[in-house]
């Protein structure tokens, strides 16, 4: 998307600076490496850190992953020498794994663990390096400088001069004066080296086995102080044994420096500088880096396509921008053409996921713009706004470059089931012709685990022209197994565009159209952009509204999801919609999404736990609109215990900004919240903080361009010639009911959430506002994908009379219950209909002894209620209308966190029950992402029973049934089982109403005995 307000917002940012912190230049040899060390978690996270995280972790019982990652580096540096600047952290441990001096499974454990990281791009030495930063930190330990420019060994180097425990004194002061530490470091570097981890007696049989501190998974000087304070459980810190190095080398100085080693800040400063020395003992031809440091702007997946006819090039991306210290509103990009000339239109970005290491925090943000190949890209500059301040990042001042004279064509490139890659460039007219670069990893002989890389070559035939392109293609066969780990690139002379892998590619090449189209296509409405996973257990891919149809088709969905920028389709029948990706979702392969749509069998709609994605191509994404007489002043909290905004409120299902300001009629300020909430006020209460524009997610119910706040956030405007007389931070007096101290679900920055809102909002004017809950529609689904969702009412503006008690046939009215999303009050089936009324709810509850209806909308069904009892309260606060009441119909069906139950007339007593040749074993947590059982999985949303798993899964030790008509078997449990209360696994089986079915996230297991394979006995 392209900007054309260039002229105004480079007077704002002319007015604010540059940023001026010393920063790497992109591209960098090290770019990988710190890529590596920045992002542990989220989005394109590398993750590096989970085989040490947490710090107890480790391959088996009594071993520390962490401990290991230090003693590979210092075994790899130890046989060098800074005398003859030969050896040191040259990565050449990968060929010494059989040396005597390496001896246990540590090292090679470690460097299997590093064998996926190594590339072209990363030298084996570098992830060592690394390795010690990592580690460190994940202890709790210091921050160790890590330098890049390492050079990897291609063969072994000495296999003699590791310090052992037996060596006397001299021997140690002499080994470790070659690598070039004095008596005093040596004793530092010993104890740093030693405070994770243990001995093990498999290795050193003539050691005694144990930590070598109390604290083994925690980087502290516990090493110091128990040797000081001579309660040491230290086996190699023992005073007369033969092995024991600790002892000679802690008391070789009269116990000077490990007494020093005491002050726990000194121990962390002193281990910082002694491991950063140890890795930079490296051959005499390595230059190292600059220490690493995040980069505030780092630039990633650039990629120019020339586009069919040759006049237009589309340019994608993403930007990572470094959140630790700031809260980003804004991210655009500032380029200039081939001649160099700035563009007068900016490129926008939006939101796609967070990511965070130790100590550092990002966002990344993506783009994707079409330019004219006559004017193409030359550099581009990255501008960040952060609330009022704006920063433009230059890369040092030379721009970040892009160099459009060779183009991977990834559209018409492919690899083949044969494991032939074919690669396509198009070359500008008048560079030198390209050639195909290949890089492989081949595996090494054991033990080893670190393979080879090689590097093939193959000339680039010329094809067709296209435009001022020129292209050419060029294939290379793959060894079987080797496609995966590859990476390839296209050069012509100085020029390249590299660095690329294969497991986007198609199986079969798409060739690009030389001739431009006659006329400008329609554009279809709506782009497929992969298939992607989605995982209610954790978060969904997409957090919008939800639907499911037995006659599901895409049109469906485009229709369903019309206001929202994507949608997505999964399980045959359930259309999902969200304005943003989670960082969770995960592009599959397309494979992977293979389940026809209900309602067409020649369309794809995913799969279980699989969405078919795509893109609105219509979508228009919202703004703050200007408002007469008001400017907008920023995203706002509410208030703690009190409203942002005390005056006159409103909630409509047609609201939108211009009604709201309305509504307000002159008002200092006004606000719009969760979508469909209107507040005035003529101060912001002092508890109101700004928080980051990108909080205020949801758009207006009644205009999807248009943003209304979010869950306790609200978009506020300010009304002209107020801002000296009226503070924002002024106080407003408040109303006789504070809001509900419901806590919502976190919300996503970028995602327009379903939280739960306060309930009982009262205005200055007593109008009673009525708020959503979450909603577990479970029974709409043949999975156990749990849809969270919200029911948006249009509420009167008028304080309603108090209802009296309501009735319904066939059922006794048991009360008003306050109820809370994290622990429902009746956990059975669930589902929300927008023509709900009492006598819809009780069809739908039919197999219940149990129905509530709340905030008009949700039906939830139960065959129980808790126990020990909770009491009702006031029935006056279940007010909500049930929204499908006829015209003469007053019944009411709930109200914001208020269930009105009912209990049926007609016994109901559903059971667990007796299966032959089973016991019930309990009702256990599951999730789509870690099932307990894995054997089979069988669906029957209309008939499935206890008896019908039983013998679906005949022959399994174990079978068990979840979401009322889910079936799962197994031999074992496939993971840590944790069982739950029985009141979870309440869902009533659609196959037989006398039995229970488990619940939504919960599996009711039965396990073989006696070998018998089981038949249901009854249930009634």
């Amino acid at each position: 998307m392209l900007w054309r307000n260039l002229a105004l917002l480079l007077a704002s940012v002319l007015s604010q600076h540059h940023v001026a912190i010393a920063q790497p230049t992109w591209p960098a040899p090290t770019d990988e490496l710190e890529d590596i060390m920045m992002l542990n978690d989220g989005y394109r996270a590398r993750r590096f850190a989970d085989a040490v995280t947490p710090c107890s972790k480790g391959a088996s019982s009594g071993r520390f992953a962490a401990a290991e990652f230090i003693r590979t580096a210092f075994h790899d540096m130890a046989t060098g020498s800074i005398f003859t600047n030969v050896g040191g952290l040259d990565g050449s441990i990968a060929f010494e794994l059989r040396s005597g001096e390496n001896i246990g499974a540590a090292f090679a454990t470690t460097l299997s663990t590093y064998a996926p990281y190594f590339s072209n791009l990363i030298s084996l030495a570098d992830i060592i390096a690394m390795g010690v930063y990592t580690a460190t930190r994940a202890c709790g330990g210091p921050i160790v400088p890590i330098r890049g420019g390492r050079k990897d060994a291609t063969t072994a180097g000495s296999t003699s001069g590791i310090p052992v425990p037996q060596n006397p004194i001299g021997t140690f002061r002499n080994q470790f004066e070659r690598i070039g530490y004095t008596p005093q470091q040596m004793i530092a570097l010993v104890a740093c080296g030693h405070t994770l981890g243990a001995v093990h007696i498999e290795d050193f049989p003539d050691i005694a086995p144990g930590s070598l501190d109390t604290t083994p998974d925690v980087f502290d000087n516990k090493i110091a102080t128990e040797f000081v304070g001579r309660n040491s459980k230290d086996p190699l810190g023992t005073w007369g044994t033969k092995k024991n190095s600790d002892f000679v080398v802690f008391t070789s100085d009269n116990n000077a420096t490990i007494n020093s080693l005491t002050d726990a800040r000194v121990f962390q400063d002193t281990c910082r500088d002694m491991f950063q020395k140890m890795i930079e003992v490296v051959p005499a031809s390595v230059v190292l880096s600059d220490p690493i440091v995040p980069y505030e702007v780092k630039p990633s997946l650039l990629q120019l396509t020339l586009l069919d006819g040759g006049t237009q090039i589309r340019f994608t991306g993403e930007i990572r921008v470094r959140t630790t210290n700031r809260s980003v509103s804004r991210v655009q990009l500032l380029y200039k053409d081939r001649s160099g000339s700035t563009s007068s239109d900016l490129i926008a970005t939006t939101v796609k996921g967070t990511a965070s290491g130790f100590d550092d925090t990002f966002a990344f943000y993506g783009f994707e713009v079409t330019l004219p190949t006559a004017s193409s890209i030359s550099t581009f500059n990255v501008i960040v706004q952060s609330g009022s301040a704006t920063e433009i990042f230059d890369n040092n001042g030379s721009g970040f470059k892009i160099d459009d004279s060779v183009i991977f064509q990834e559209p018409q490139s492919c690899l083949d089931d044969s494991g032939q890659l074919t690669a396509v460039a198009a070359v500008r007219k008048g560079a030198q012709p390209p050639q195909l670069n290949v890089i492989v990893k081949s595996p090494r002989a054991s033990p080893n685990p670190i393979p080879s890389l090689s590097t093939a070559t193959a000339p680039m035939a010329s094809q067709s022209a296209v435009g001022e392109y020129q292209l050419y293609s060029g294939s290379y066969t793959f060894a079987a197994g080797q496609a995966d780990g590859a990476s390839f690139g296209v050069f012509a002379g100085s020029a390249s565009d590299k660095d690329k892998k294969t497991n986007n590619l198609p199986t079969a090449c798409v060739p690009l159209d030389t001739s431009p189209p006659t006329s400008t296509p329609t554009p279809s409405t709506f782009t497929f952009q992969g298939c992607y996973s989605d995982n209610a257990a954790t978060s969904r891919a997409l957090s919008g509204p939800v639907s499911a149809d037995d006659a599901m088709t895409l049109e469906k969905c485009v229709d369903f999801c019309s206001k929202y920028q994507l949608f997505g389709l999964e399980y045959s029948r359930e259309c999902y919609c969200g304005n943003n990706l989670d960082s969770s979702s995960k592009q599959l392969d397309i494979l992977d999404c293979n389940m026809p749509c209900a309602g067409n069998q020649q369309q794809t709609c995913g799969a279980g736990n699989r969405m078919s994605l795509y893109k609105n191509n219509n979508y228009i994404a919202p703004t703050n609109p200007p408002v007469k007489g008001y400017k907008y002043f920023g995203c706002y909290s509410e208030g703690a215990n009190a409203r942002a905004l005390g005056g006159a409120s409103k909630a409509s299902g047609d609201m939108n900004v211009e009604m709201c300001s309305d509504f307000c009629n002159g008002s200092n300020y006004f606000g719009l919240e969760y979508g469909q909430e209107c507040y005035c006020g003529s101060g912001i209460h002092e508890t109101s903080t700004s928080q980051p524009d990108t909080d205020c997610s949801m758009t207006c119910a009644g205009n999807s361009t248009e943003w209304c706040g979010a869950a306790y956030r609200l978009n506020v405007y300010q009304k002209v010639g107020t801002e000296n007389s009226t503070s924002s931070t002024s106080i407003e007096p408040t109303s006789s009911s504070s809001p509900g101290t419901t806590t919502p679900s976190s919300i996503a920055s970028t995602a327009t959430t379903s939280s739960p809102i306060n309930s009982n909002i009262l205005s200055e004017t007593s109008t009673t506002l009525s708020t959503s809950t979450t909603l577990s529609t479970s029974t709409t689904l043949s999975t156990s994908t749990t849809l969270s969702t919200s029911t948006t009412l249009s509420t009167s503006t008028t304080t309603p009379p108090p209802p009296s008690i309501p009735t319904l046939t066939g059922y006794t009215y048991e009360g008003c219950f306050p109820d809370d999303p994290a622990s429902r009050l009746l956990r059975g089936k669930s589902r929300e209909d927008t023509s709900n009324t009492l006598s819809n709810c009780a069809t739908f509850c039919t197999d219940y002894l149990y129905l509530g209806v709340e905030y008009g909308a949700e039906c939830y069904c139960g065959a129980r209620l808790p126990s020990p009892p909770i009491s009702p309260g006031d029935d006056a606060q279940c007010n909500v209308p049930c929204p499908g009441n006829a015209a003469n119909d007053t019944s009411t069906c709930g109200a914001g966190f208020r269930i009105a139950v009912f209990k049926s007339i007609t016994p109901f007593n559903p059971t667990n029950p007796v299966v032959e040749g089973y016991n019930h074993t309990g009702c256990f947590e599951d999730s789509v992402g870690a099932r307990l059982l894995t054997g089979a999985t069988f669906f029957d949303g209309g008939g499935m029973s206890v008896s019908k798993c039983a013998g679906l899964c005949k022959g399994f030790r174990l079978f068990g049934t979840e979401f009322g008509g889910e079936c799962y078997c197994g031999d074992e449990f496939a993971g840590e089982k944790k069982e739950v209360g029985g009141e979870d696994c309440e869902f009533v089986c659609p196959g037989d109403s006398g039995e229970f079915c488990g619940g939504a996230g919960r599996v009711n297991v039965w396990e073989r005995v006696g070998g018998g394979n089981g038949t249901a006995l009854g249930s009634r």
